[in-house]
C-alpha cells in the first residue's frame, strides 16, 4: 500500500513493491500476471475493507433521518478518507472509470453485502433481491459520479454531500425501496 500511496498506481514499480514487501518480483509474478493484475487486486481488498468499514460505521451509528442518505455519504467520506483510493480518484481518474469498468459487478456484490449489515433483519427480503441490488448499483453509480465530475454545487463537505444524497440520489432509489420503510429511514 505504500508504494501505491507513494508513486501512485501507474508508475508503482513491481521492484518497490517485492522490496517493500521483502519478496522477490518473481514471487509477485507467481502470484500476479502483472503490474495492472496486482493494482486490481490491491483495489479489490482496499475496497472490500472499505464497504465492510462503512456498513459497520452505520450499523452502529443506529437510527438516522435517513439511511439512504447516510448511506451514500458515509461511502463518499470513508473513500475521500482512504489515502490510496482517494489518490487513484484524485490522481488518475482514467484508471478509476477503467477499474470500475472492469470490477463494477464484483464492487456491486460486495455493496449489497454492506446493505445485508446495515439493513434491519429481514428488511432485503421485503423489499427482494433484485431492489437491494437496483440500491448496490444506484450507490456505485451515484458515488462514481460525485467522486469523479465536477459540480455546480460544492461536494467538499459532509453537509454537502448529504443535500446531494436527498436531493439526487433518493430520487433514484428503486421504487421497491421508496414505497418500503426501513426502520431508521424517513421516507
Amino acid at each position: 500500500m505504500q508504494e501505491f500511496e507513494r508513486h501512485g498506481f501507474r508508475r508503482v514499480a513491481l521492484d518497490d513493491v517485492a522490496r517493500r514487501a521483502r519478496v522477490s518480483r518473481t514471487t509477485i509474478y507467481r502470484r500476479f500476471a502483472g503490474r495492472d493484475e496486482l493494482v486490481a487486486a490491491v483495489i479489490d481488498r482496499e475496497n472490500e475493507a472499505l464497504f465492510v468499514r462503512i456498513a459497520e460505521r452505520i450499523k452502529a451509528a443506529g437510527p438516522q433521518a435517513n439511511i439512504y442518505v447516510e448511506a451514500f455519504t458515509a461511502a463518499i467520506v470513508a473513500f475521500r478518507d482512504h489515502r490510496v483510493l482517494n489518490r487513484l480518484i484524485t490522481d488518475d481518474p482514467a484508471l478509476a472509470l477503467e477499474l470500475a469498468h472492469e470490477h463494477y459487478a464484483a464492487a456491486v456484490t460486495r455493496i449489497v453485502a454492506a446493505l445485508h449489515v446495515i439493513f434491519p433483519p429481514g428488511f432485503a427480503e421485503k423489499v427482494g433481491a433484485p431492489a437491494v441490488s437496483g440500491l448496490a448499483d444506484c450507490i456505485l453509480r451515484y458515488s462514481l459520479m460525485a467522486l469523479l465530475l465536477p459540480s455546480l454545487s460544492p461536494l467538499d463537505t459532509v453537509g454537502d454531500v448529504r443535500v446531494f444524497a436527498a436531493e439526487h440520489f433518493l430520487p433514484s432509489l428503486p421504487a421497491a425501496l421508496r414505497a418500503a420503510g426501513v426502520s431508521g429511514a424517513t421516507q
